[in-house]
């Protein structure tokens, strides 16, 4: 089932001349969105993404991005509506950079709800993992990538436990909803079990995998998914306390509709 994208709204290429950010320095309360929201929409303001975060529990940051093609007042008259605005203590227009980039400058760095740095890359900067290690290493890029993502699994073990996360099956599915989040698969726990060895039974099904989605792009026609594969083998590995082997049996890359990986 496809569903729709998430547009990061702190880095907008603004080809529209009518397109424009907001900053709002305002008091962190219930309702004080919808209040700046009814200015903006009162003005026919067309809000498009927003960036909020609070520094403190008594005020917050925000950027909007929007579309002001269709406002039916001046651009001060507006900014002066939210002003006035009892919970706003600041606010501000935004003009995209000359060279056509709104960028929101008042938040840095990107952090995760509990205060872990994260990091944005494009697709196209990840090339170089996907498709240019292998082109220029063989193999050994491959099995570069691969210990990369085991090492990644191994300090994710670490995070989760912290979290409380004692379980291996939670651990799977956290880590499920966190790359779901972060932009890399959609994935799926379709099976999972222990022996009375402690062998694992595990198999996860992902899809749109950015791995094997850049391979395909480039004409790869292999199993592809090299460091989220071990990154699952990183985490199933730490919980266990013992080493596994998670082999892609499926892959978009080859032309299967998801990619599939084992655990052995």
């Amino acid at each position: 089932m496809r569903i729709p994208p998430l547009l990061i709204g702190n880095l907008i290429l603004a080809k529209r001349k009518a397109l424009k950010g907001i900053y709002v320095k305002a008091v962190n309360a219930p309702g004080v969105l919808a209040q700046i929201a009814s200015v903006l929409g009162k003005h026919n303001v067309n809000i498009l993404a927003i960036n909020f975060s609070s520094n403190s529990e008594e005020k917050g940051d925000l950027f909007i991005v929007a579309d002001f093609s269709k406002i039916s007042d001046d651009l001060n008259v507006i900014i002066d509506d939210i002003q006035n605005l009892g919970v706003v203590l600041n606010a501000e227009i935004v003009e995209p950079h000359p060279l056509g980039l709104l960028v929101d400058l008042y938040h840095f760095p990107i952090v995760d709800d509990i205060g872990n740095r994260v990091l944005i890359f494009t697709i196209f900067n990840m090339e170089s993992f996907a498709v240019r290690l292998r082109e220029k290493f063989g193999d050994g890029g491959l099995a570069f990538l691969f210990h990369e993502g085991v090492l990644t699994g191994l300090s994710l073990v670490n995070g989760y436990k912290k979290w409380g996360i004692k379980d291996l099956k939670d651990a799977l599915i956290i880590n499920l909803l966190r790359v779901h989040a972060l932009g890399r698969y959609r994935g799926e726990l379709v099976k999972y079990s222990l022996t009375e060895q402690g062998k694992p039974e595990i198999v996860i099904k992902a899809y749109d995998m950015w791995e094997c989605e850049t391979a395909r792009k480039h004409g790869i026609r292999k199993p592809s998914c090299h460091f989220e594969r071990g990154v699952m083998t990183g985490i199933i590995k730490g919980y266990l306390g013992k080493d596994v082997v998670v082999r892609e049996t499926k892959c978009i890359a080859v032309g299967d509709p998801y990619c599939e990986f084992i655990t052995e």
